[in-house]
């Protein structure tokens, strides 16, 4: 059965398709009948959807309501309806589904990119390591299927930038791209530890994160962050090798623990190596960037050339297509459709908590 997406809705249809629960409460009417109220998403949005008690089976709302949980995959069937400009779905029936047969990147987002190929890319780029301690410690990360597997699927953040599948190794070989080119203009800087900042300095986003059915943080991550699990999982490594230089253990782990700059965004530690400054500002350029698109996403449905107030950025972001460079004469959608679908997640899991 194919797939009807959020966006594909219009007013009037039939539905009989999957979704994920994103909340769910029992609500009131005015003249006091329950009815099921649930938030459902997929990859293209959220969805309102409503159940009323029905007069012939009394009490069908609460056993309803306690038959699937948030953050399940359920079976709807009903009509969409718009009502007051938004539309909703108006069910007869809601249960679990089987989950066999689903493809979850039909409600996760999903990078545009070969998680596979970019990891061969990486690997190319970290054999270039001269140092054999640090090349040894980057091997022992690529030989770790696990930790590959997911490290390949893991967004790099809940909402604020790459929050979507293959974010994260998307995020890191961009980093560490970057960090090869900078690194030309310095020659005194080291390359071969800068290199390994980059690839290691987010690995603790794996296990900070939780990406099976929804973006959100694990009880881990809350309680330690990505930071320290990070510099966990490198001492680990680097305790199998043996012999490991204690000084170069060390300079790594003050990459990974500064790379957030300062000691009010998280980092225990501040930059004190050239290497850590640099990785630190590549980091947040390229988390901030993502971060602007998702904004101008997030304010597609706004006319003019400014996007909503942003709360994290503190300020209105341009829109217009003065700076990208026109699709078509007269066009100002270029900007606004640069993020596509990789901001999609913004808009279905924006919530209290941010990220870095």
């Amino acid at each position: 059965m194919t797939k009807t997406f959020v966006s594909d809705l219009t007013s009037g249809q039939p539905v009989d398709d999957i979704f994920l629960v994103r909340d769910k409460a029992i609500a009131t009417t005015r003249d006091g009948r329950p009815y099921l109220n649930v938030n459902l998403i997929d990859r293209t949005g959220k969805v309102g959807a409503k159940l009323w008690e029905r007069r012939d089976d009394p009490g069908c709302v609460q056993r309803i309501f306690e038959s699937f949980h948030k953050n399940d995959f359920v079976r709807v069937i009903g009509r969409s309806d718009l009502y007051k400009e938004t539309m909703q779905l108006i069910l007869d029936d809601i249960s679990v589904a089987d989950t066999s047969s689903i493809d979850i990147s039909d409600f996760l987002p999903s990078a545009d990119i070969d998680p596979e190929k970019v990891a061969r890319e990486l690997k190319k780029i970290t054999d270039t390591v001269v140092n054999p301690y640090i090349k040894k410690l980057l091997e022992a990360f690529f030989a770790d299927k696990g930790f590959m597997a997911r490290f390949r699927r893991a967004p790099a953040a809940k909402k604020l930038h790459q929050a979507y599948l293959g974010g994260l190794i998307e995020h890191t070989a961009l980093l560490v791209k970057m960090a090869v080119a900078v690194a030309d203009f310095y020659p005194h800087v080291n390359r071969d530890l800068l290199i390994a900042g980059a690839f290691l300095h987010d690995i603790g986003k794996i296990e900070e994160l939780e990406y099976d059915r929804v973006f959100d943080y694990t009880d881990r991550g809350r309680l330690m962050g990505h930071l320290a699990i990070g510099a966990r999982m490198v001492q680990e490594k680097i305790d199998s090798i043996g012999d490991f230089p204690e000084e170069t253990a060390d300079l790594l782990m003050h990459l990974i623990l500064s790379h957030h700059g300062e000691q009010q965004f998280g980092s225990p530690v501040v930059p004190v190596i050239p290497e850590a400054v640099m990785l630190h500002h590549l980091d947040h350029m390229d988390a901030t960037v993502w971060g602007f698109l998702g904004e101008v996403e997030r304010s597609s449905d706004v006319e003019g050339n400014w996007s909503k107030f942003s709360n994290v950025y503190q300020r209105y972001i341009f829109t217009g297509d003065r700076f990208f460079g026109r699709q078509a004469e007269g066009s100002t959608s270029s900007r606004k459709g640069a993020a596509g679908k990789r901001t999609a997640s913004l808009s279905l899991f924006d919530d209290e908590d941010g990220d870095e």
